[in-house]
């Protein structure tokens, strides 16, 4: 039996990108770049571990990294930052300050 729960869309359709981030100690760069346009800034926590987020996706992890396109969103993560870009082309960074 697989560990690896089928993708559930509805799920993947909620998240925003603090769904990525646990609350508490340390500080992360976010960056959003969309059309030419560049918003940077700061948030405090951590990000979630590469293995809570492809359990969250209904992805595989492979040796601490991920790498997947969900509901048409292409993720890459490893440990200490995450990346994403949209349909749009529109991206979004998120990686420890």
């Amino acid at each position: 039996m697989s560990c690896i729960k089928p993708p559930e869309p509805e799920k993947v359709m909620n998240l925003k990108e603090e769904s990525f981030i646990r609350e508490g100690k340390g500080r992360l760069k976010v960056v959003i770049e969309s059309e030419g346009e560049t918003l940077e800034t700061t948030v405090r926590g951590s990000l979630k571990s590469v293995e809570e987020t492809a359990e969250m996706l209904g992805v595989e992890a492979k040796d601490g990294r991920l790498e997947a396109t969900v509901d048409g969103v292409r993720v890459r993560m490893e440990r200490g930052r995450l990346e994403m870009e949209f349909e749009n082309g529109d991206r979004l960074r998120i990686e420890r300050d």
